[in-house]
């Protein structure tokens, strides 16, 4: 394994922003809206609220934007677990047109900012390639592709095996798909700059302070942290792959997954032609996919993968990932890891991300993998919701329940053991040795 000398566990990331808060601030003991999670979830949903007239208290248990928000690859795009395919046959035509439609405007939302704050939080409309490892994932690829540019008008670009190679260069890939209106950003500039939003509109955002249970007492909610208890009217749960025993119902409803990410030295300007010289956001179409991205001045690959692994150590777990790298990129061969992380995603048991209300308690929960575009989009659902305004009444992401994960699936061991079932399911003979 070969790590940097100054070699850190903690998100490349993080090296991008300004902290919004060293210490805890002081609690007030009532307001109208307690939003618990201070990610992209909770910030945005904040200002909404607050711009509606409303005292809105955002809290998390750690530094607000720490988890899932500031950990991920920054791809900003319309997907989710669901294929258009998969959708269109198990629902029929319109609700899968509904739900692309809906993702649509999670991304012309981001797109809108990014190209108004240019220098905010570095979006990028890079495009997107996905790669295909064997033939049997090109044939799937290109026909879930094309019926989404038949059927709902998506731009796409087939790419041959040249093609794709150009794009990312690796002798494993036999073809793929071109995506030229997907984007990224800098994640952790992005949680900063919707929450400095929050703020601005009046929202007191609040890190370092766990919430240790959440009650109702007559006409109010009191909001239990360790540093003492809030009453509010609403509470709204925005706390997604870290979901704690504070809130069992929500616990009880998602199964948090482990992801994992690298970050290289800086490489030559040679290299990095020779590896992704579009800098385009990339990944292939396994279930338990390796993910790239490039750092903000296109001088690092940002690689995530061994998805729900098992492993704890991440120095262990970044020599793992640096073997996936050097697998796919061979002339990337002796490149050392500057930093390694893990962030914590979460998936409801039917996979659909989702808003509303279960208990008396507001949610925006369960992404997926997907929160970047679809966190901040329905936290404003869920806040217009909670204004009482009947404006997204009819969102394809109100889902009707919230069922919860079978008693089973919630081990401790569950999701490593399907996901490393996928893994080893769908590995092309190009991987085998690896995956």
């Amino acid at each position: 394994m070969s790590l940097a000398a100054d070699f850190k566990e903690t998100p490349y990331w993080w090296e991008g922003r300004t902290a919004l808060s060293s210490e805890a601030k002081s609690l007030p003991g009532r307001a109208d809206v307690v939003v618990i999670g201070a990610g992209v979830t909770g910030v945005e949903a904040a200002r909404v609220l607050s711009e509606g007239g409303r005292h809105v208290v955002v809290l998390d248990s750690g530094e607000p934007g720490f988890g899932a928000s500031s950990r991920n690859a920054g791809m900003i795009g319309r997907n989710f677990k669901h294929s258009y395919s998969s959708l269109k046959a198990a629902q029929g035509t319109g609700v899968a047109r509904g739900f692309f439609a809906e993702m649509q405007d999670a991304y012309d939302a981001v797109r809108e900012l990014g190209l108004a704050n240019p220098e905010a939080f570095d979006w990028r409309e890079n495009g997107r390639v996905i790669g295909a490892l064997s033939p049997t994932f090109l044939d799937r690829l290109r026909r879930e592709y094309e019926s989404r540019a038949r059927e709902i008008g998506e731009t796409i670009e087939i790419l041959d095996r040249a093609e794709v190679q150009a794009e990312i260069g690796s002798p494993r890939y036999v073809g793929g798909i071109r995506l030229p209106f997907n984007g990224s950003v800098q994640p952790a500039r992005y949680h900063e700059f919707l929450a400095q939003r929050a703020a601005a509109a009046g929202a007191d955002i609040i890190g370092h302070t766990t919430v240790v249970a959440v009650s109702h007492d007559r006409d109010c909610f009191l909001v239990r942290t360790a540093r003492g208890t809030i009453s509010c009217r609403q509470v709204l749960v925005a706390t997604n792959g870290y979901t704690s025993g504070a809130l069992p119902s929500f616990r009880r409803r998602l199964l948090p997954i482990a992801s994992y990410m690298v970050a290289t030295e800086c490489l030559s300007d040679d290299a990095m032609r020779a590896t992704l010289p579009f800098i385009r956001t990339y990944h292939d179409n396994r279930r338990r996919s390796h993910f790239f991205s490039v750092s903000s001045d296109s001088t690092r690959i940002l690689m995530g993968g061994r998805t729900a692994s098992w492993q704890t150590d991440l120095r262990k777990l970044a020599a793992s990932l640096q073997g996936d790298l050097v697998h796919i990129f061979p002339h990337l061969e002796g490149t050392r890891l500057t930093h390694a992380w893990q962030g914590k995603c979460a998936a409801p048991v039917d996979a659909f991300p989702r808003f509303g209300k279960q208990d008396g308690l507001f949610y925006a929960l369960g992404y997926s993998f997907s929160g970047m575009a679809m966190g901040p989009h329905l936290a404003r659902k869920v806040a217009h919701q909670m204004l009482g305004l009947d404006r997204d009444a009819t969102s394809f992401f109100a889902r009707p329940n919230f069922p919860r994960v079978p008693v089973p699936a919630r081990t401790q061991l569950t999701m490593p053991l399907l996901i490393g079932y996928y893994g080893w399911a769908d590995r092309p003979a190009s991987l085998c040795r690896r995956m």
